[in-house]
């Protein structure tokens, strides 16, 4: 099997990609939401209000992510780790001992953007620059850290608040950090130069790493590539991105949207909230199998032709839940979805890795993420609107699928000749 083979070829690179994947639970909504219900009885806070404050702060952190994710295409990879890993260390801290309204917003933020944040966007961007011919199957690997941290955290930190208490709890995720993650990520790679090393920054000697054959993006560090500015990657000042960054936006926009409204739409389908909950089980076990699976898909048809099509099962996913009157339809519903999902996880950086050189990963990379942030943040708000409207369960459904199908089409229209070709790759070989 291609996976381990991968494995037993660059073990080290991997593992910590997947390190980083599973360290950023710490800045992810599913486990903060855990300390919500502790947080607002101890500093008098109601969930509306933590609600809004969470909103305002996750769209801050998105705003900053583009200038301080673009520093990995110039900084020794082991460097931004630690240092990323650091000030998650401090928002725990803060977390930990949080006061007043002020603190508990400067901790939110630290947490949002180094966990979310950066320390997806080490892992990601550390991988996707690393290998060439493997990169989806390694993507997939590398994410896998990510359902493996939903899975073992709540429990064990729910644990450990009912025994030593939430402040205890975070101070304790700060200590785990410094003394297990931080000495872990060093010994993974600190011998590894290659993968460390910043493309960005002039080498004498910058082999193409032995874990895949060299793609003509992977000829990153061309006299005339050094010379573009990275900081106006190409690609931004192209159609292609406008017709794909709606296609990017698009899952964690309307995942975000249903998982927040899935209280209001089980009451308008008459169906028991717990089918939603034991969904997430089913949820998780297909964006593994997503992940997984995308991966060859990708190193053998590359991730542009994927790409226009992986919200297929998300379409399928809301057209099951508009048309759903049984239970049973729920876990269905919640599978489609983490197909996606998991496609979405290798796909969304692969792709980047084909459009542009390798010393502008990091910036492309945290700008879109950038932009999936936010749609992550207004998407409960757009239901929200409709639902005031008073626009059926139903109709909000059907729109989200009309909407899903458009981007999808402006995705696949992007891929039509001359919308960008990147650099290295002729306009023959693009069409």
């Amino acid at each position: 099997m291609q996976f381990l083979t991968l494995l037993r070829q660059a073990p080290r690179p991997l593992a910590f990609g997947a390190l980083h994947s599973f360290g950023s639970s710490f800045g992810q909504t599913f486990l903060i939401a855990l300390f919500v219900p502790f947080i607002g009885a101890n500093l008098a806070i109601n969930e509306t209000e933590f609600a809004n404050i969470y909103a305002g702060i996750t769209i801050g952190s998105a705003l900053c992510l583009p200038f301080i994710g673009r520093l990995i295409d110039r900084i020794d990879m082991l460097r931004y780790s630690l240092a990323t890993m650091a000030l998650l260390t401090i928002g725990c801290f803060i977390m930990a001992s949080a006061q007043s309204i002020w603190m508990l917003i400067g901790a939110l933020f630290i947490l949002r953007l180094a966990g979310q944040g950066l320390m997806t966007h080490v892992s990601m961007t550390g991988i996707a620059r690393y290998f060439n011919r493997n990169r989806g199957r390694a993507l997939a690997i590398a994410s896998f850290g990510f359902p493996v941290a939903e899975a073992i955290m709540p429990v064990t930190l729910l644990a450990l608040i009912a025994t030593f208490g939430w402040r205890n709890t975070y101070a304790g995720a700060g200590v785990f950090i410094v003394f297990i993650l931080m000495p872990l990520a060093i010994l993974l790679i600190r011998r590894n130069m290659e993968f460390r090393a910043a493309p960005g920054r002039p080498k004498q000697d910058n082999p193409i790493p032995t874990t895949g054959t060299k793609s003509a993006t992977a000829e990153a560090t061309t006299p005339q590539n050094e010379a573009q500015d990275s900081r106006h990657p190409r690609l931004f000042r192209s159609r292609y991105i406008w017709f794909c960054t709606p296609m990017l936006a698009a899952p964690p926009l309307v995942m975000t949207a249903l998982f927040f409204h899935q209280g209001t739409i089980s009451t308008a389908k008459e169906i028991d909230l717990t089918w939603f909950a034991a969904g997430f089980t089913v949820f998780a076990i297909t964006s593994v199998i997503g992940a997984f699976g995308s991966g060859p898909l990708i190193d053998s048809h590359s991730a542009r032709r994927l790409f226009p099509y992986h919200l297929i099962p998300a379409i399928a996913a809301v057209a099951c839940l508009a048309f759903a009157e049984s239970p049973v339809m729920i876990p269905i519903y919640m599978g489609l979805l983490g197909v996606t999902t998991g496609f979405a996880t290798t796909l969304r950086t692969a792709i980047i890795a084909e459009l542009v050189p390798l010393d502008e990963i990091g910036s492309v990379r945290s700008t879109l993420t950038a932009v999936m942030v936010l749609a992550s943040a207004i998407g409960p708000a757009i239901f929200g609107w409709m639902f005031a409207a008073n626009i059926a369960i139903g109709t909000t459904l059907w729109i989200t699928i009309l909407a899903m199908l458009i981007v999808s089409v402006l995705s696949w229209m992007s891929e039509r000749p001359g919308f960008y070709i990147p650099p290295g790759v002729t306009r023959q070989a693009s069409d």
